[in-house]
């Protein structure tokens, strides 16, 4: 059988800066952005601060986002890593079936945080986990994920564990111990989907996978063949281990996980399955107009409908897994939004009423990401319109930098000040250039003054 842990680690520990394309660089700060820019608005959610009061929180170096106060970098990895998943606007990716920044970014600026790493190391690491994590995700869906396991913690916690690894420099040798020592930390259930769990799996993916990297830095051991052995994660969790291992090996370091099919961003803060329904109910809005509406009918693939279909949401959190409400909003207003989520939005009487005449059907396509939507009226003309969104935005149909900029400060203004936001995501922009990630931490933080820039980086402006 071939080896799959030990030449993993190898490609990861590996991996350096200039092995990265301008085009990779250039779309690992836009995620790596977008990721912090959702820990910061998730911050002060309910399910944070229910982990706050229950969590023991040492002191450290590590900055939580969107909060003030430095800890532990494993508290902080947790804390974070809860609160950037915890309004669901991270980004998502189709092969691994989940969402492949928000199981890293936290980790990594924990424990760059106790480094002081500079951005150029914090993305390289960070490309590194997300092409770990993605690639065995190759060998793994959709077995792993039609069995009910949470990809963003399953695979997640491994992409941690090699980032965290590259960052602290592990050889290979001990970067194949963090992996077997993350592949038993793995575990979550997509089952909790639509509740404060949900967020949690992101948090022990973070914490589990720093902490793994540690453990095998100071020394502790673990099988070097973890993911392919017979009693291993990937028979435990797929099934089977697959006998050609190639599709998470081939192209390392040329063939980018993070362009292709690539990470697509959010353009909606709710399941990614249902993104589809929305851009199409949305094209629908205008022409809809002031007629009243009969039913509608959404269809979507089979395989998407299994999450999905929750046609009376209990809160805010379940109601971004409910294809019926999602849809109903997007008719009525015309997009997706934070506030839909929260009240007044979730008790409108006017999208109950509409939620209620949704009907989910599948269609026959093959294409995953494929969403039609077709509107009766009471004056009995039918409208339908159709869409196909890869779990968000990625490479191949980005939001534009405008977008993405919109989004970032609309996130980061619910804890910081609007030129405060503004200047980190200005900086998170230029992430290669920046020297020290605790002075690029700090402006995570609320009341944090405004750096002068580099002498280097203004003169490159002018």
């Amino acid at each position: 059988m071939t080896s799959l842990t030990p030449r993993l680690s190898a490609c990861a520990a590996g991996l350096s800066f200039h092995d990265l394309p301008p085009e990779v660089r250039g779309w690992a700060a836009r995620t790596l952005g977008d990721t912090i820019g959702c820990a910061i608005a998730g911050a002060d959610e309910e399910v944070v601060r229910h982990l706050t009061a229950v969590l023991p929180q040492a002191p450290g170096p590590s900055a939580r986002l969107g909060q003030a106060g430095r800890l532990h970098p494993l508290d902080a990895a947790q804390i974070n890593g809860v609160a950037a998943h915890a309004l669901d606007f991270d980004d998502c990716n189709l092969e691994m079936d989940g969402h492949p920044s928000v199981s890293i970014v936290p980790a990594l600026l924990a424990l760059g945080d106790r480094l002081d790493a500079s951005g150029a190391d914090l993305m390289t690491a960070y490309v590194a986990g997300v092409e770990a994590e993605i690639r065995l995700a190759r060998l793994s869906n959709p077995a792993h994920a039609d069995r009910g396991w949470h990809p963003t913690v399953t695979f997640g916690v491994i992409g941690a564990a090699v980032a965290c690894g590259r960052l602290l420099r592990l050889d290979a040798a001990r970067m194949a111990v963090a992996i077997g020592i993350a592949a038993s930390a793995a575990a979550g259930l997509r089952a909790n989907s639509g509740t404060m769990t949900k967020p949690l799996h992101a948090g022990q993916a973070n914490r589990n996978g720093l902490q793994a990297a540690l453990l095998a830095e100071a020394g502790v051991t673990a099988n070097p063949a973890a993911l392919e052995h017979r009693f291993g994660f990937m028979a435990a969790f797929n099934g089977g281990v697959p006998a050609d291992m190639s599709p998470a090996l081939a192209g390392w370091g040329r063939d980018f996980a993070l362009l292709s099919p690539g990470i697509a961003i959010k353009q909606y803060p709710c399941c990614a399955f249902v993104h589809c329904a929305i851009d199409a109910a949305a094209q629908l809005r205008a022409a809809i107009g002031a007629t009243a509406i009969s039913g509608v009918e959404v269809a979507l693939h089979p395989r998407r409908l299994k999450n999905i279909d929750r046609p009376e949401p209990r809160d805010g959190l379940d109601a971004k897994f409910s294809t019926q409400y999602l849809a109903a909003r997007a008719l009525l207003t015309g997009t997706v939004g934070l506030a839909d989520f929260e009240p007044p939005a979730l008790e409108d009487g006017p999208t109950q009423a509409l939620a209620a005449r949704v009907r989910l059907a599948a269609h026959e396509a093959a294409d995953l990401s494929f969403g039609r939507v077709t509107v009766t009226l009471a004056d009995g003309r039918s409208l339908s319109a159709e869409a196909s969104v890869a779990m968000g935005r990625g490479p191949d149909n980005p939001m534009t930098e405008e977008q993405v900029r919109a989004k970032f400060l609309d996130c980061a203004g619910r804890a910081l000040a609007p030129a405060a936001a503004a200047e980190l995501h200005d900086r998170l922009s230029r992430l290669a250039d920046q020297p020290s990630l605790r002075a690029l931490t700090a402006l995570m933080q609320p009341g944090a003054a405004l750096q002068p820039r580099p002498a280097a980086a203004a003169a490159n402006e002018r």
